[in-house]
């Protein structure tokens, strides 16, 4: 069976940014993404990845 799980990582936006349904998301706000998303907007450098250090976890 295929897994439909997406995979995401958690960013922290750096400019403003709207959403699908024209909500304004305020930069600063940490996001979980799916991945395509989160390298697009990391690419056009809206946003940064905020994953925690190694030993951070937890």
């Amino acid at each position: 069976m295929t897994d439909t799980k997406t995979t995401t990582v958690p960013v922290k936006l750096l400019y403003d940014t709207w959403a699908i349904d024209e909500e304004r998301i305020p930069a600063g706000t940490v996001l979980d993404l799916p991945v395509k998303a989160a390298k697009i907007l990391i690419a056009q450098g809206k946003a940064e990845r905020n994953d925690p250090l190694p030993g951070e976890e937890g």
